[in-house]
């Protein structure tokens, strides 16, 4: 997405994946048979985070509009997914692990 129309940049946004994401998926394992977490359970808890801000928007009022919203939101996941991809190359490790890989790290620690 265009950097201009965003409000909070993105390594804000990172920063705060970083400290939530442990929390999410802690709690959706502990929520689950056999403390077994997979990826789709993590992507349905965004779906209904994403989805719960596009029904709760005042300027999608119709159904085209939301379908919109949700057109919208798809194009982020996207950007999102080259971003991290080029990151992942330079890097060597994904965000995702990078930030379990510092939790696990950290708790060892303690």
């Amino acid at each position: 997405m265009p950097a201009d129309i965003m409000k909070v940049d993105d390594q804000a946004k990172i920063d705060l994946f970083q400290e939530i994401m442990p929390i999410v998926m802690q709690y959706l394992a502990a929520n689950s048979a056999n403390q077994a977490l997979i990826a789709d359970d993590i992507i349905d808890f965004f779906a209904l985070s994403i989805a719960s801000v596009i029904q709760n928007d005042t300027n999608l009022t119709t159904q085209q509009l939301q379908r919109k919203g949700v057109e919208a939101a798809g194009k982020h996941i996207a950007h999102w997914v080259r971003l991290l991809k080029v990151d992942h190359e330079q890097r060597g490790a994904s965000l995702l692990a990078m930030t379990m890989g510092a939790v696990a790290s950290s708790e060892t620690e303690q």
